[in-house]
């Protein structure tokens, strides 16, 4: 199988007796100018027209931490996620960058991969590479051509596209993730949301 036919991507949990993250390793760079929360993002967000209306940009729904998640182990519980072993985050901040964070079982170190986001046509952000980037990169691949995320209500979950094939097998949803259980049994993870990153309202 393929990168792209399986599209690992990250698997989240909830324990009973709640996250002992201990491993709080997010999106990082620049804390100072992450945001938790769209209802972190800054007033008058404008960056750049929307192609579709032609007004300036309100990029405030966006602005925020979002985990990936595997279709195949529920978000919070402790098990087998058949082949993905990884924990993925993705941020989008009010200053048109954004940022993964994607670590697996079989990783020393994690990746972080800066992006800027434009905005595009039919409600997608489209993302090129950031600080630092030699290439647009996206997960285990390095060298994509097209990369874009839309926003799709009310839940404020995330799609990408990257080079026209989306992300299968996985739910992207608000919220950063943390490890709780990083194959400590080998095969067998769990993920959960970090401290104070749960919503307070899930949305159904």
């Amino acid at each position: 199988m393929t990168f792209r036919s399986i599209t690992p991507i990250l698997l989240v949990l909830v324990s009973t007796v709640g996250c002992q993250c201990a491993d709080t390793d997010l999106v990082e760079p620049n804390t100072e100018a992450s945001s938790s929360s769209a209802d972190e993002s800054s007033s008058g967000v404008d960056d750049g027209i929307d192609a579709s209306t032609g007004e300036p940009f309100d990029a405030s729904h966006w602005i925020g931490r979002y985990h990936f998640e595997n279709v195949f182990l529920p978000f919070g519980e402790r098990g087998d996620p058949l082949g993905d072993f990884s924990l993925i985050n993705f941020e989008i901040r009010p200053d048109s960058r954004a940022t993964m964070f994607y670590d697996d079982c079989h990783f020393e170190e994690p990746i972080v991969i800066a992006y800027e986001w434009d905005p595009s046509e039919d409600g997608w952000l489209s993302l090129r590479p950031g600080e630092g980037e030699s290439s647009l990169r996206f997960m285990a691949d390095p060298d994509v051509e097209m990369l874009r995320v839309r926003l799709i209500q009310p839940c404020r979950e995330l799609e990408f596209d990257y080079d026209g094939s989306g992300v299968a097998f996985t739910v992207i949803r608000p919220g950063a993730s943390c490890w709780v259980d990083k194959c400590t049994t080998p095969g067998i993870i769990q993920v959960d949301y970090c401290e104070g990153e749960e919503p307070t309202e899930p949305c159904e």
